[in-house]
């Protein structure tokens, strides 16, 4: 008999025995009694009511995700030059104003981080776990995984998601066109979703469950008297979700398609002929279509996009009660690097797990409720957020419950956004497979955790005992005297020889160890689901409660 439901993330793939591991009926509010439990990690939930325009006194969620930039891709951090590896600029200026309006009138977080390439980030993201919790394999986000769309949709929010998607191609019940609504989102327009395809020029997008392909088309956008461009379409959809909703709570995940590559001129580039004439298609490498010479132009028209979000919020009369968050999914392509106040190169390194991959923006604004520093410099908090963070954080401010929130890995950090002291987050722990699957994770999984100071990686093939940084001196992790040559030209360097550690290092690298530790994968042996009844009629619906053994199990 085949299994018809499937119970999320902190028990996994516990019931992988079923006839289709991707069964899409849901199981809701099921009470995980027996799994491991961390309640420090639920939200705190603080009351925030204040007079909007909007017809209703809750807290609006926009939440924009740009897509391959490092904390320096926006000029808040302090650089505005670029550098191209391959020689198609040097010291190339480039500004981002409108995140920096929103980093100066609000939040800028100086250590923040993500996963190192975007779909484990966005699997993490959605869900507020560690990929050692759900991340199956590329493109097979679970349906019984609760995202924060479902968290919102629950509690009466209208959600919408219009960009980049990559996370599921659907079922065998349910196409991928109409899987992305099995993560709560009621309204999308989105890249990547039946195949990757195009996402700037005549780009491939499902809307709502419907496949909008634009592929060779020679007509031209209307509202733009341009060619089609995938950024503007979604966003278009982002503005009218806006303004449809401006009388009721909403939250809006705008994942956006830039600045990843194939690299393009955008519709700003000048002359206009060289976006007009662009090939439509292609080749990777800096070649046929993909010309790495327009990333200064990509990022500053994300910058634009962005504003025109903020703009559409202010004119719908919805900026005070509406909470903005930008971030980036993983760092800079290694081609390109950020020149530095000094003159230095902070080198891209988009899939390495050194800081250069890892190390994102993040700002957040709310006026009234986030403070600004009053000089014209940047407010910004020191403390370590982990991508986990952002669904209780961004819950808490809207004072919404997070279903099944003793599974969610993230600490709000809501009262630190608003002025509070302390730093709830103390280190980041890492279990990283990129494009692998979870059954090769003992091939090719990459774990660490790391704090300001010190990063320490458990032990893996290619580094039996393990790997230590001091990443004060060592931030971008090239000590050692041996070096892995990885995929994408990665290095992976051994790290400091353990019997040359400092007592201060020692005293890192152990702390560091305890967390790795405690973090452990540890496999399901025993699972029991509960229910009053063992049979149930057509429409019927019962509430499932869940015995997991051991009780540090996580998949």
């Amino acid at each position: 008999m085949s299994c018809k439901f499937l119970i999320a993330s902190a028990i996994g793939l516990a019931l992988l025995g079923c006839s289709d591991h991707q069964a899409s009926t849901e199981v809701t509010n099921a009470k995980l009694e027996g799994a491991h439990l961390d309640t420090s990690k639920a939200v705190q939930v603080t009351e925030h009511k204040q007079t909007t325009f909007s017809g209703h006194d809750k807290t609006n969620i926009v939440f924009i995700l740009i897509d391959d930039l490092s904390h320096y891709g926006v000029t808040a951090y302090g650089a505005n030059r670029l550098h191209s590896y391959d020689g198609e600029f040097t010291n190339k200026a480039f500004s981002t104003p409108n995140i920096d309006a929103l980093a100066k009138s609000g939040l800028r977080v100086d250590n923040a981080f993500a996963y190192p390439i975007c779909e484990n980030t966005r699997i993490a993201l959605m869900s507020g776990k560690n990929n050692d919790r759900n991340y199956l394999k590329p493109k097979s986000q679970h349906a019984s995984d609760i995202t924060f769309g479902d968290a919102f949709q629950k509690a009466g929010y209208t959600t919408g998601l219009f960009g980049k998607w990559k996370q599921t191609r659907g079922t065998k019940e349910i196409p991928a066109e109409k899987y992305i609504s099995e993560f709560g989102w009621d309204d999308y327009a989105a890249f990547d979703v039946i195949t990757e395809g195009q996402r700037f020029i005549n780009p491939n997008l499902v809307i709502n469950g419907v496949e909008q392909n634009y592929n060779g088309r020679t007509d031209v956008d209307p509202q733009t008297g341009r060619r089609w461009y995938g950024p503007d379409i979604v966003n278009r959809h982002a503005l009218r979700f806006i303004e449809e909703n401006r009388d009721k709570p909403f939250f809006l995940y705008y994942p956006m398609m830039l600045v990843h590559d194939d690299h393009k001129p955008t519709p700003d580039t000048q002359p206009n002929s060289i976006f007009d004439e662009f090939p439509e298609t292609a080749q990777y490498n800096n070649e046929g279509g993909d010309d790495r010479q327009y990333f200064p132009d990509m990022i500053e028209y994300m910058d634009k996009l962005i504003g025109k979000v903020v703009d559409k919020i202010e004119q719908q009369g919805l900026r005070e009660n509406t909470l903005i968050v930008v971030m980036g999914d993983n760092g800079t392509k290694e081609t390109f690097g950020h020149v530095l106040a000094d003159g230095s190169i902070y080198p891209g390194r988009k899939g390495g797990n050194a800081d250069n991959g890892l190390h994102v923006p993040l700002v957040l604004n709310m006026p009234k409720v986030i403070p600004a520093n009053q000089d014209g410099t940047y407010r910004s908090y020191d403390g370590l957020v982990n991508l986990t963070d952002i669904y209780p954080t961004i819950a808490e401010a809207a004072d919404i419950e997070m279903p099944m929130a003793e599974q969610v890995d993230g600490i709000s950090f809501w009262p630190q956004a608003k002025g509070a002291s302390g730093e709830p987050r103390q280190h980041i722990y890492t279990w990283f497979i990129g494009n692998n699957t979870y059954k090769d994770a003992d091939d090719v999984g990459i774990v660490y955790a790391f704090n300001k100071n010190f990063k320490r990686y458990a032990p893996s093939k290619e580094f039996p005992q393990g790997r230590f940084f001091d990443l004060r001196s060592d931030l971008l992790e090239r000590e050692g005297d041996k070096v892995v040559n990885a995929k994408w030209g990665i290095k992976r360097f051994s790290g400091l020889p353990l019997d040359t550690l400092t007592a201060e290092q020692r005293a890192g690298y152990e702390l560091l160890g305890k967390v790795l530790d405690d973090n452990r994968l540890v496999p399901v042996t025993s699972l029991t689901i509960i229910s009053d009844s063992d049979k149930l009629e057509v429409g019927q619906v019962t509430q499932l409660s869940s015995q997991v053994l051991p009780t540090k199990a996580k998949r």
